[in-house]
């Protein structure tokens, strides 16, 4: 199976472009986390026919943001599997165009990179259970409406934070973030969050899985 055994079950997909894509099955449910890009749909809908005997059918697709290399291909992928999408609730209304991205950056992105919206897309507002296990709840700064999701002991951030090698957290890329003081009140959510919940793995955009650090802070 080509697909990434990361804990039982959940897995990182090899084949996705532009950020890393997981998927978690639990209680007779699949769910696919961010996809990535438009170039790589052949190539994950491949991997996760794969890997099916392990990780079942997908039954839904999961944004941690609008941003183009987590979501690009969604909207034709949903096509081809047939699922429902869920997304925050305001980077849907951004992903739409229904407000205008809230910073110079993701402006001139929006300009040159294409994104269609999906259909049959369930609008996350604060904190939900997506499936009875899997956990979605608001980590706000990367994007206004970043998503971060939790399955048992594994937290997948998205672009939250960047995690380090040794499992620690900081912030990601400045250029990138639409809102500081709220990326930073996140990274601060997460460390309590991580330390409460004894997470074990983070599951981030673009690091490898990483252990969290015994000692974070």
């Amino acid at each position: 199976m080509p697909m990434r055994e990361i804990t039982a079950n959940v897995y990182q997909l090899e084949k996705s472009k532009g950020a890393n894509g997981y998927v978690v099955r639990g209680g007779g449910r699949t769910a696919l986390i961010d996809p990535g890009m438009a170039s790589g749909h052949d190539q994950v809908v491949a991997e996760l026919r794969d890997a099916r005997l392990h990780t079942g059918e997908v039954t839904d697709i999961l944004l941690t943001h609008y941003d183009f290399d987590h979501s690009q291909v969604v909207k034709r992928l949903q096509a081809t599997l047939d699922v429902p999408v869920w997304m925050s609730a305001t980077d849907a209304a951004l992903m739409r165009g229904d407000k205008a991205a809230p910073t110079a950056f993701r402006r001139f992105i929006k300009r040159v990179v294409s994104l269609e919206y999906p259909t049959a897309v369930t609008e996350i507002t604060g904190d939900r259970d997506v499936f009875p296990g899997l956990h979605a709840f608001a980590t706000p700064g990367h994007t206004p409406g970043h998503t971060g999701f939790r399955w048992d002991n594994v937290l997948f951030s998205g672009d939250a934070v960047s995690v380090t090698k040794t499992g620690d957290l900081k912030q990601f890329f400045s250029i990138t973030i639409s809102d500081k003081p709220a990326a930073l009140r996140t990274e601060k959510l997460l460390r309590g969050l991580i330390r409460a919940e004894k997470i074990e793995w983070i599951c981030a955009g673009h690091n490898p899985p990483t252990k969290a650090a015994a000692n974070l802070s």
